[in-house]
């Protein structure tokens, strides 16, 4: 493995900021190869480090002693004049200050010799290269500890103490309060949003953001310093703070060290507190860490254990913002009519105020008028104004139904028995017989029950959408990926915890963009890493035009140490967040033709994920490709095994194809014998032996509600085959198994699991649930892209997730938080709340308006 790829590897673990993209390096690249390496990889196959230094230097070990750490910093980079001019102004003035600088360029400040210098950070202790090498000082400073949030001040001698850490509550500028609290003047991050849309954010997201703030309250009680100081850590833009010790965002409270900035979240805080550990502590000093994985203070008069009685309590949100959101999220979920399961006193308070009850049930039917209506910024001009005409009549027979008392929504066919409800109020009326929430790792898990949808119900609920129904009803095909009401039954279905395909997609793109031909020509002297499907095995730096050949040519694929064609798949390409500025062009034809664009697109107003600030580090949700060869003759082996992601997706398929020069009988035999194994119904079957489809892959996917019983059998499995079960490790996470028919057969018989058998077909697009368990098999060469997006429906699995992730070992793939879901939650609830109290407030001052005028 080259140094860069290790550097890019350890980045994911180490740095408490978003992970540095790596510079531009060459490789000398070939024509032909001369010989094939292949490598045997591990999920567990690289310590990990932890600092920034070592991302740039991967040959640092981990928690070097003190003398060393000094030793390697190497010369001090000299103060810019601007900093010079600033600290001396500091110094005649003795005014308090927060830190401004890294702590290794602080110590220039210190004038008088011989005095005593400040506590560096652990950073800053074993600070990044990058200053030596000539690199700026400037990427270095949001990697200290200290950095905005440590007060320092010059004494009458010139020398530079710390005073303290600022107070949540009485040092937050109105700019910082507003990132947190919501007020009439600052606009929401998540742009347009409607009534309906943060009314049914807060049904789906409301009982979570619920949780988070009574488990923020625990902390409180948890503390066990005897001083009682509250610290504030402001957030810095372009910044992600993570807890040392299981890489989880760090939300609001945690504990730091005041000497070296080491931080714990909560979770870990609590574990510590009753004597849980994380993970198993083999060699844990070795590592520079104790039996609980804690890392030892890097204090200058030598490495010791952090004691939790001597940490200080520190919260990232200003002033009392969280307990301000808290209170405002009830009132608004009573006052508009949206159910609460969250069990809470606050939930159960009425509100006693009949005029603006009626002002809101006035505007929650109007806002219904447009609930079909995509309010994508992809609608065509003739969209725009057919829907201008629908609504100008649908204000007209609105105004009418008031007047004789009846309640009116348009496009819906309303039985006696179902008239005037509304679907948000009333979304949890048919199950009150059922205990729809489990009990998880993080607080309750709400799980609805699987729907088997019939033709009849779906017309009714949305007539005119172009559907049907695979999977014995229940999966949901939308035949019209543009169609603007597609959202009525999509929603209908994923709430449940189910997948959906949609099919045409490929319509609203260029597939001349998508060939394997495009991309050889674009980038085939490119290298980079391929992945050998037969064994698992790493097959490094080949240029990718070795990979693209083949998809058209047998001959021209790689052979193994055997002299056979292997069966490959192109390794993370584009890398990481590189996709928009790699492959713009195939960027930008993507974004126009995803399907239900509310949810997918970034800006999508039911993709939760854009309602984080700017001045967030945003979670890489893709755009990610997918390029492997067909692999219908080798039933047992998967393309991509069963793994399950923390955040929902959309798979599309923008090309499949067909060696052409061999014979194709073969393989087009194993593709419909795959398909009848597989489990596949009869609609699909008959879909696929159409001479105008050409199947591409074979998914299964199964309920999120059945991943611990999977997690059951594989562990049988693996004993029954005289295997231990390693510690740390999950059997789905690891991404070691393909559930063939066998495993399939015996997960339905034992535990009574079955999952969601689809093959995905040129321009069919694949909508995965977050924590899904799913497997994937290519029939034909296949090129799929895949954006992740966050829906509020599955909100309650995401957060699951990340406390289930923080208990993998720290070399694991999934291990590190990078979706940060409480910050997500937080502002999505913020923004809802902020809109529909302005949204109330102005119907209100508008009527109170016209009653003085008339």
């Amino acid at each position: 493995m080259s140094q860069k790829e290790l550097a890019a590897l350890v980045a994911t673990r180490t740095s408490r900021k978003r992970t540095i993209s790596s510079t531009s390096f060459s490789v000398s690249t070939r024509t032909e190869p001369k010989s094939i390496i292949e490598i045997h990889i591990f999920n567990d196959s690289l310590p990990m480090k932890r600092t920034y230094c070592e991302v740039m230097n991967p040959t640092l070990r981990a928690e070097q002693p003190v003398k060393q750490e000094e030793e390697s910093l190497g010369q001090m980079p000299p103060l810019t004049e601007e900093e010079q001019l600033r600290h001396d102004e500091l110094r005649t003035s003795g005014s308090i200050f927060l830190q401004d600088l890294p702590c290794f360029k602080l110590q220039q400040a210190q004038p008088i010799a011989g005095s005593s210098p400040i506590p560096k950070c652990r950073e800053c202790r074993r600070r990044n290269l990058a200053t030596t090498e000539g690199e700026s000082s400037s990427v270095s400073d949001v990697y200290c500890r200290f950095y905005e949030f440590r007060r320092l001040q010059f004494n009458e001698n010139g020398e530079l103490c710390v005073v303290g850490f600022p107070n949540p509550y009485s040092e937050p500028s109105p700019e910082d309060i507003a990132i947190w609290q919501p007020d009439k003047n600052t606009p929401p991050t998540s742009g347009y949003m409607d009534i309906q849309v943060c009314r049914y954010i807060l049904l789906h997201a409301g009982d979570q953001f619920c949780y988070i703030w009574h488990q923020e309250a625990e902390a409180l009680s948890l503390h066990q310093n005897t001083d009682g100081t509250i610290a504030w850590k402001k957030a810095v833009k372009g910044t992600r703070e993570i807890c040392d010790v299981c890489d989880t965002t760090l939300f609001n409270y945690h504990w730091t060290c005041r000497k070296c900035g080491f931080g714990v979240c909560l979770d870990c805080f609590k574990d510590r507190k009753e004597g849980l550990r994380l993970r198993r502590a083999e060699n844990a000093a070795q590592k520079g860490c104790d039996e609980y994985h804690w890392l030892l203070c890097s204090d200058p008069s030598g490495p010791q254990e952090h004691v939790p009685t001597e940490l200080m309590l520190t919260q990232i949100i200003a002033g009392d913002a969280l307990n301000v959101l808290g209170r405002l999220l009830h009132e608004v979920r009573t006052l508009w009519q949206v159910p609460q399961v969250c069990g809470c006193l606050l939930s159960k308070q009425p509100i006693e105020d009949a005029e603006t009850k009626e002002v809101i049930q006035d505007m929650i039917k109007e806002s219904q008028l447009k609930q079909h209506t995509s309010y994508s910024s992809l609608a065509s001009e003739q969209k725009v104004h057919q829907q201008q005409r629908l609504d100008q009549l649908h204000a007209t027979k609105l105004e009418f139904a008031k007047k004789l008392g009846i309640d009116y929504v348009p496009g819906r066919v309303w039985t006696k028995e179902s008239l005037g409800k509304d679907p948000i109020t009333t979304a949890f009326d048919n199950l009150k017989h059922i205990n729809f929430l489990r009990n998880g790792l993080a607080g309750l898990r709400r799980f609805l029950p699987p729907r088997t949808m019939t033709f009849g119900y779906s017309t009714q609920l949305a007539p005119g959408v172009p559907h049907e129904f695979l999977c014995d009803g229940r999966l949901l095909r939308l035949t019209d990926a543009m169609h603007p009401d597609n959202r009525v039954l999509f929603q209908d279905v994923w709430k449940c915890g189910q997948p959906v395909m949609i099919s045409e997609v490929a319509r609203s793109l260029n597939l001349d963009l998508w060939h394997p031909q495009a991309f050889c020509r674009d980038f085939g002297d490119k290298p980079n890493d391929l992945i050998n499907c037969l064994n698992g095995n790493l097959v490094p730096n080949q240029p990718m035009r070795h990979f693209w050949e083949g998809f058209q040519c047998m001959n021209k694929r790689l052979p193994d140490a055997y002299g056979k064609p292997m069966l490959l798949k192109l390794k993370d390409w584009p890398p990481g967040d590189d996709f928009a500025e790699i492959l713009p062009t195939r960027f930008a034809d993507l974004m126009k033709g995803l399907p239900m664009p509310e949810y997918t697109l970034r800006t999508g107003n039911l993709n939760i994920a854009s309602c984080l600030p700017k001045m967030f580090v945003p979670p890489d949700l893709g755009p990610k490709m997918y390029n492997a060869y067909g692999s219908a003759l080798h039933p047992d082996k998967g393309t991509t095994n069963l793994h399950l992601d923390i955040s929902d997706a959309v798979n599309i398929m923008v090309y499949v194809g067909i060696p052409q020069d061999g014979d194709t009988r073969p393989q087009m035999a194993a593709t419909q014998k795959a398909i009848e194994i597989g489990g596949c119904d009869y609609i699909t079957r008959a879909r696929c032996q159409s001479p105008d489809v050409l199947p591409g892959a074979l998914w299964h996917i199964f309920p999120a509600r059945d991943a611990d019983k999977i997690r059951d059998l594989l562990n049988r499995v693996t004993l029954e085959k005289g295997f231990r079960l390693e510690p740390d490790h999950d059997p789905i996470h690891d991404q070691n198994w393909y559930l063939d028919d066998k495993l399939r057969a015996r997960l339905f018989k034992e535990y009574g699991v079955e999952g969601h058998p689809i093959v995905q077909c040129l321009g069919d697009a694949v909508f995965i649930p977050a924590g899904a368990p799913h497997q994937v098999q290519n029939l034909h060469n296949c090129i799929k892209v895949a954006e992740d997006f966050v829906s509020p429906e599955n909100i309650t699995h995401c957060y699951h997730l990340t406390h289930e992730f923080r208990r993998l070992s720290h070399s694991h793939t999934n291990h590190e938080d990078k979706l940060q879901i409480k910050n997500i939650i937080y502002h999505a609830i913020k923004d809802c709340c902020t809109i529909l109290s302005r949204a109330v407030d102005k119907r209100v001052n508008a009527e109170i308006t016209q009653l003085y005028e008339d």
